[in-house]
């Protein structure tokens, strides 16, 4: 049985992901964790002076994202009647990372699923800070998903591998889950540059180890990543695309010239981060 955690701010992004979520669990024994984090910055204090003289501060805060949590689940369980899924609302009022790291600590978290959480744009979504916390600072697999994607069985999962990362196979096993649980071909991508070319221990490696799966392997030399994985999508039309993520090799290859705190990434499809 798996734990898979939803983050959810309430708005139609957070949703989208959630529904995909419970229609890629389909038919599988899961127990949800849908986690709301209130700001205690966004309550003045007449908004708290409104609760009951015997109401703490935190039940003051929490009382309303609680029962919305609540009525959300009534929802997921009457659509969802024949699942074998059970849910529990946590609400809380934190620093986002310190509550996200909490839930996954204390409820034993194997992945988490969010929306992008940032503006989408015709050619690119911009992943806003919270799931950008989340891939940072969070040591857990995260599956993010795309403003307004909805769910389609993956037929093609693409495996993302630049040269100078390592292949560490203990970090795999969502993406070999999401590969057996579909049936799904997996495509290999490899990106070089033109002053290095990935080892052929790095090939043995990743031959070895999906092996059974028998994928297929692609190179793109000196193209830029998210480039590459877009264009690549594209063609071959990916339903998920996966990535082991050296938390800052990645950042500073997109964040590159930013001043902002958001990065600008060209994720059509959901797009799995595993950690070494």
């Amino acid at each position: 049985m798996k734990n898979i955690l939803l983050l959810t701010d309430f708005s139609d992004n957070a949703q989208n992901a959630l529904d995909y979520a419970l229609d890629f669990f389909s038919g599988s024994t899961i127990n949800f964790f849908i986690l709301n984090v209130q700001k205690v910055s966004k309550y003045t204090t007449a908004n708290l002076m409104t609760s009951s003289s015997n109401s703490s501060v935190y039940d003051a805060v929490i009382k309303d994202p609680k029962a919305r949590l609540d009525q959300l689940v009534q929802l997921f369980k009457r659509k969802y009647a024949n699942e074998i899924f059970s849910f529990e609302v946590i609400c809380d009022y934190d620093d986002f990372v310190s509550a996200v790291n909490q839930t996954v600590q204390i409820r034993d978290i194997d992945l988490i699923i969010l929306g992008t959480n940032g503006a989408t744009g015709a050619r690119e979504v911009v992943l806003g800070s919270n799931t950008i916390h989340v891939i940072r600072n969070i040591d857990c697999p995260a599956l993010i998903i795309p403003e307004n994607f909805k769910f389609i069985k993956p037929h093609t999962v693409l495996f993302v591998s630049n040269y100078d990362e390592p292949f560490v196979e203990d970090s795999l096993a969502p993406l070999v889950d999401t590969i057996n649980r579909f049936n799904s071909k997996l495509d290999i991508l490899t990106l070089e540059d033109n002053k290095m070319d990935i080892t052929t221990s790095k090939k043995n490696k990743m031959n070895l180890f999906f092996n059974k799966i028998k994928p297929s392997f692609y190179n793109i030399d000196n193209v830029q990543t998210e480039v590459a994985i877009d264009c690549f999508v594209q063609i071959k039309s990916i339903a998920i695309t996966a990535k082991i993520i050296n938390k800052k090799s990645f950042f500073d290859r997109l964040l590159t010239g930013s001043s902002t705190p958001e990065i600008t990434y060209k994720t059509r499809v959901p797009l799995l981060v595993m950690h070494p």
